[in-house]
């Protein structure tokens, strides 16, 4: 499976898809390597690191990359590792582990948007000169598209660029808000209109005459990477610095962003997982009404959830790059056309970067949020790491796009690959005619025959659904954000159970945790099931006439009642705690 939104439409019994199960030896060891050098070499500097302690952010950054981690997307001819979008995002989960999401910020950002757009549309000449220096932690990078004027717009913001008479300069006047890296970085990646209109891409060099640093933010979290604001006044930038060409800066600005959406994911899901092993020692240690507070069945239930989400949110992460990686092995990298094939295939990913992006930060975000509960009192202490971590999770919900704009780029991309006939939408549509359910091919005994049927259900609402979407609105949809995000929800919802009933599937026999695993499918699969259902009801209520609405909202409860699927929720989160409180952490990465 290598196209992207292709969970959509691809039925019951079609194709795996890949998981962390299926780690070669060298990414589990890469990946081990890692999450050692985050716990043992950065977690003790955490407290350092949030000082805005330039030199020891650029010491770290310097053994980051001794170990290759700076230089994961940029291939060996270039100095690099050449890693595929899997091994990178195992090693963003592994730094996750880091107790220090300033350190995180500050590395992804450079290695990301900060190196991409050079890697992907520079000239050879730019990355012989930018990269060695940017993957050894010599020279840090930094991205700036946000103005005071426009954030989530950033199409129209109005930094400017005009070449001088001499034709060897552009000059850059303009304000950049909000810049990760922007008092520390030798190099900067600056967006301006040429002649007013044309948004162009730039390399702006530490000596550069013009670039003007403003002061140090003061933020609510990770305060220990730096942002600033960038003042460009006459600011000199010789012509080959202009990266691609000049008018084509959006598909240089928002190519990256997908990748780093998905990056994004795997760091917030890895420091999710770090989050649970970090409660869950609290709640071991301290005694109420005589008991350790895992005794406590509210306890329970909240640490059965934390795992359930993170389980979810590793298996779309590496579905995702699995599809990519698969995508992209067909272009040798020799290929001159090689990073147009690359990011082409990642922007196909849109949709898969989008709800990655979305469900990992917000599941950092609850169970951060669960984490300090259970500590109580000490949870808002300082002297404990939930109050920060609380505080510094906060921004991945507006980094890379705010959650809302993923939403729209859900729900857009998807109604784009309906009409252009990208995935067949249409004809399954087609098929379905007045049914909800698509026809399933499955053995009456199969034992997991209730959960691929409410699988294919759910695939099954989301397809009608946007159907009478497109049929109601037209392309005009997208500017329906009410409806937007609801099914966006339905999306995402739909993505993580097609990738967790796979992964149940492909597991082993034998494989240890099998049980375990099964509690979290069913768990997973109930809930978002449910969601799919309540939000398709409340699409269909606002969009569709009485009669109409009164038949077919009918059809659904129908569907919805000869499924009737149902799980035992509250003793499959005791199953799940229990392996949890056995293993002391969370249970489900072999």
């Amino acid at each position: 499976m290598n196209k992207g939104g292709a969970f959509l439409t691809t039925p019951f019994g079609v194709d795996e898809i890949f998981t962390r199960e299926k780690w070669s030896d060298d990414q589990k060891e890469f990946f081990e390597a890692i999450s050692d050098f985050a716990r043992e070499v950065i977690s003790p500097q955490a407290e350092e690191i949030e000082k805005l302690n330039e030199d020891l952010t650029r010491e770290l950054l310097t053994q980051m990359g001794e170990m290759g981690i700076l230089g994961m997307d940029v291939p060996e001819k270039y100095g690099g590792i050449g890693l595929d979008k899997t091994a990178a995002a195992l090693a963003l989960e592994a730094m996750g582990k880091s107790d220090s999401s300033s350190l995180l910020v500050t590395a992804t950002d450079h290695t990301g948007i900060g190196l991409l757009p050079i890697l992907w549309y520079g000239t050879d000449e730019q990355r012989e000169k930018y990269i060695p220096k940017m993957m050894t932690g010599e020279w840090m990078s930094s991205y700036a598209l946000t103005e005071p004027g426009a954030g989530s717009d950033a199409l129209n913001g109005t930094a400017s660029a005009k070449l001088n008479d001499e034709g060897t300069h552009y000059i850059l006047n303009g304000v950049k808000q909000f810049i990760t890296n922007g008092s520390w970085a030798d190099v900067g990646i600056v967006f301006a209109k040429v002649d007013g209109e044309k948004l162009t891409a730039f390399i702006l060099d530490q000596d550069t005459t013009g670039w003007e640093r403003g002061p140090e933010e003061h933020k609510l979290g990770i305060k220990g990477s730096s942002t600033t604001t960038y003042v460009l006044k006459d600011c000199k930038v010789p012509v080959e610095n202009v990266i691609s060409e000049v008018g084509k800066g959006a598909a240089v600005a928002f190519n990256v962003l997908y990748i780093g959406r998905l990056k994004l994911g795997a760091v917030t899901m890895g420091g999710a997982k770090r989050a649970i092993k970090t409660a869950l020692d609290y709640a071991k240690e301290r005694h109420q009404f005589a008991q350790p507070l895992t005794a406590f069945g509210m306890m329970q239930r909240k640490f059965a959830d934390m795992v359930i989400r993170c389980y979810e949110a590793d298996t779309i992460t590496y579905q995702s790059t699995g599809s990519i990686d698969l995508a992209v092995e067909k272009f040798p990298e020799d290929d001159p056309e090689y990073y147009n094939h690359l990011y082409s295939v990642i922007e196909d990913h849109a949709i898969e970067n989008s709800t990655n992006k979305i469900y990992s930060s917000e599941a950092l975000w609850i169970t951060a949020d669960d984490g300090l509960q259970v500590l109580g009192g000490y949870g808002v202490s300082e002297e404990y790491p939930f109050a920060r971590l609380l505080r510094d999770e906060r921004v991945n919900r507006i980094f890379e796009g705010t959650n809302e704009i993923n939403k729209m780029i859900i729900s857009g991309i998807a109604m784009k690959k309906a009409i252009l006939e990208e995935l067949p939408m249409r004809e399954q549509i087609q098929e379905l005619g007045d049914a909800w359910m698509p026809v399933v091919e499955v053995p009456d005994d199969h034992p997991l025959n209730a959960e691929i049927k409410a699988v294919e259900l759910g695939r099954g609402i989301v397809l009608k659904t946007l159907h009478e979407l497109i049929l109601k609105h037209g392309q005009d949809f997208r500017n329906t954000q009410f409806e937007i995000e609801a099914f966006a929800d339905m999306v995402i919802a739909q993505q993580i159970i097609f990738s967790v009933l796979r992964r149940y599937l492909q597991l082993d026999e034998n494989h240890p945790r099998r049980d375990a695993a099964l509690s979290v499918t069913r768990v997973s699969i109930l809930r978002n099931l449910e969601l799919i259902i309540s939000r398709s009801k409340k699409i269909l209520r606002h969009i569709l006439g009485v009669d109409e609405r009164s038949s077919k909202l009918l059809k659904l409860d129908e569907a919805v009642l000869a499924l009737d699927y149902h799980a035992d929720v509250i003793e499959e989160q005791k199953v799940i705690f229990q392996l949890l409180l056995k293993r002391g952490e969370y249970p489900l990465n072999d």
